[in-house]
């Protein structure tokens, strides 16, 4: 008994995760005496989605149209109003594919970047930073909004937001409103709309309100459109003429009416105003975003943890990284797929310790370096490091074996062209002649290494 306990006393302490020091806001070691318990939980993310707002906000420009909605930062462990541990704010919906945080957020209707995040609190909490004249739905809208005031600007929200007071609302503070109007009906005519006779698909009626723009009153267009069912729109924008596209659903139909036979793909046109086109064209592209940062991207499956606020902030860190995939593909119009994207910037991400600190620095102030890569990029070829480790003196000596023990360390052989030790081989020298072909790498400063042995070697010009 006493060697077990001197064993667990000197024994080399647990290694600390990574996970257990990443840290995205500051919070206070001890709760402030008058401060509720939800809002010092909350301090753990508050830090990250201001830099967030004040970041964006001041470099990027979105387009003439803003989307607002919701996402979802997947959660399943503890949380709630009832525990003041986990979660403060639990969300679980039917209609929400996942439960967890929920984030209201805004985004450019064009490239889909976002633009500005908000975290749903408790009614409580979230009337502390809200105004409370107005309804809730119309203060967080225009809570996103409001850095892009007075710019006229399309905003289009569903039906958590949109509401007459908020077409109102923002018409004063300079922008334009366009949204579906489903459980906000107060000054909205659903009784009048909900009368007219629309016995096919693609029709509509709406009905006008002038407003006096002197009292910050805007005219308003209230209209309704049969597809599957009716739709309620209000609108301070575009008018109810027949859009250019239609839109064209494919379905299987039985077109032939003989026993046995097989149905056919058709396409069903159905005409749409131009108001519902410009609502349809710009409030997707949040829809869109969760889709990749869910399943293309998954860390909020992938990266399991068991604290909320590294989820949460995990989930905004997801978003940019969605978002810096959405800027190059409208950069360079590349046809790259999310996940190809996705796995190149983790690769340029990670060093893996595998570069001393002055070969990393002639990596990022070397010209040549890319200048070298770019020119061999397109044959396929690389340079990857040998999985040999260098081996030492002082091994325990067996028969038929050399007294030698394997350190940590990676193998150097001597560069084919210079001849100074390095431990990058050539990855198609190692295919074809099944030989460590050791080449100086282009981020040791030495690029011209790479380039001539290409060249001699492989043909390569």
């Amino acid at each position: 008994m006493g060697r077990r306990m001197i064993k667990q006393w000197t024994c080399k302490p647990r290694a600390i995760h990574p996970q257990a020091c990443m840290r995205f806001s500051h919070q206070e070691p001890e709760r402030p005496l008058y401060t509720p318990h939800e809002v010092y939980r909350w301090n753990l993310v508050d830090d990250f989605v201001t830099m967030f707002n004040d970041h964006r906000q001041q470099q990027v420009y979105p387009s003439d149209r803003i989307c607002v909605d919701e996402s979802i930062s997947r959660w399943y462990g503890m949380g709630g109003d009832w525990i003041n541990v986990g979660l403060p704010m639990y969300v679980a919906m039917d209609r929400k594919p996942e439960n967890g945080a929920e984030i209201q957020n805004a985004c450019c209707a064009e490239s889909g970047v976002m633009i500005r995040l908000r975290i749903r609190k408790s009614k409580a909490v979230d009337s502390l930073d809200l105004d409370p004249l107005l309804g809730h739905g119309t203060a967080v809208l225009r809570d996103l909004v409001l850095p892009w005031a007075e710019t006229g600007r399309i905003v289009a929200a569903d039906s958590f937001f949109a509401s007459v007071e908020a077409a109102q609302v923002l018409f004063r503070i300079g922008l334009r409103f366009v949204g579906v109007v489903k459980t906000a009906t107060k000054r909205f005519p659903m009784a009048a709309l909900n009368k007219v006779q629309m016995p096919t698909r693609g029709i509509w009626k709406g009905l006008i309100h002038r407003g006096d723009k002197t009292q910050g009153l805007p005219d308003l267009l209230a209209f309704t459109w049969n597809d599957t069912n009716r739709r309620f729109f209000i609108t301070t924008v575009s008018s109810l003429q027949r859009a250019a596209t239609p839109i064209d659903r494919p379905r299987k139909r039985q077109v032939d009416l003989q026993p046995n036979a097989e149905p056919e793909h058709v396409f069903q046109l159905i005409e749409q105003p131009k108001a519902a086109e410009l609502y349809y064209t710009s409030a997707a592209k949040i829809d869109q975003h969760n889709r990749s940062r869910q399943d293309d991207l998954g860390i909020e499956r992938k990266l399991v943890t068991t604290s909320w606020h590294k989820r949460v902030n995990l989930s905004i860190f997801s978003m940019i990284v969605v978002d810096s995939y959405l800027v190059y593909k409208k950069c360079t119009t590349s046809g790259e797929s999310p996940g190809e994207f996705y796995h190149k910037l983790a690769e340029e991400m990670i060093d893996y310790e595998q570069t001393t600190r002055q070969q990393r620095s002639a990596m990022r102030n070397s010209v040549d370096d890319q200048v070298a890569v770019a020119a061999f990029a397109g044959h396929g070829m690389r340079q990857t490091p040998t999985k040999r480790m260098r081996t030492v003196e002082g091994g325990k000596k067996t028969p038929g074996s050399s007294a030698k023990k394997s350190t940590t360390q990676k193998h150097q052989g001597k560069c084919t062209v210079c001849a100074k030790k390095t431990t990058w081989t050539c990855s198609t020298c190692r295919q074809e002649v099944l030989l460590n072909i050791y080449v100086c790498h282009t981020r040791s400063g030495r690029p011209a290494c790479w380039a001539e042995h290409m060249h001699v070697d492989h043909n390569i010009l």
